[in-house]
């Protein structure tokens, strides 16, 4: 959304603190459709500048995508973005669709969506996905999980998503937190230890 804000310096000191070893990742970063903040060739053009910093660097990507997604693939198939991979953040696709992008090397991450009792695709999604290729999240202080709904997101609420992920595959809580955490890790490199 503040893609229009973007300037050389932003670049330059984006690159000078993914230096630091607490750095595990770069992002979030992508494209937002909804809000019409930002024309869509500017955030196009500093979302792919931000790709190849990511590639520069050598760190994975977060990527944000609202009401962008042919775009958003198009993007990291035309700067090779599988060479560094990253993290779907709150996807909110299709099963097709995850399909396509772990094809890129990112995986899917879940959030509070998962569980609200009308969201088919995420529940969809939390079906289909490998379990290796997937994370959970909260995105505090949005998308709350159901009970809490319409209420201040917090990263406590990250139980209720992996509990619904366990519920919709039919397998422990325990299951999928020691997996997702362990997913986590691997892309994140020990989360900057």
């Amino acid at each position: 959304m503040d893609a229009i804000d973007f300037t050389d310096e932003y670049y330059d000191w984006i690159k000078e603190l993914s230096k630091h070893p607490k750095i595990v990742a770069i992002g979030e970063m992508g494209l937002d459709y909804h809000w019409d903040k930002s024309p869509k060739d500017i955030q196009k053009e500093v979302f792919k500048r931000q790709i190849q910093l990511a590639k520069e660097v050598n760190l994975p990507i977060v990527i944000h995508n609202r009401e962008a997604t042919a775009d958003v693939i198009e993007i990291l198939k035309s700067e090779n973005a599988h060479e560094v991979g990253g993290v779907m953040h709150s996807f909110s696709g299709s099963p097709e669709t995850c399909d396509e992008v772990l094809k890129l090397n990112f995986i899917i991450s879940l959030g509070g969506p998962v569980t609200f009792k009308n969201a088919k695709q995420p529940k969809a999604v939390a079906q289909h996905v490998p379990l290796d290729k997937l994370i959970v999240e909260t995105d505090a202080p949005y998308l709350t999980p159901h009970p809490y709904r319409g209420k201040r997101n917090e990263p406590m609420h990250v139980k209720l998503v992996a509990e619904e992920i366990a519920n919709l595959r039919g397998i422990s809580y325990e299951e999928v937190a020691e997996q997702t955490t362990k997913n986590a890790e691997q892309l994140f490199g020990g989360l900057g230890k």
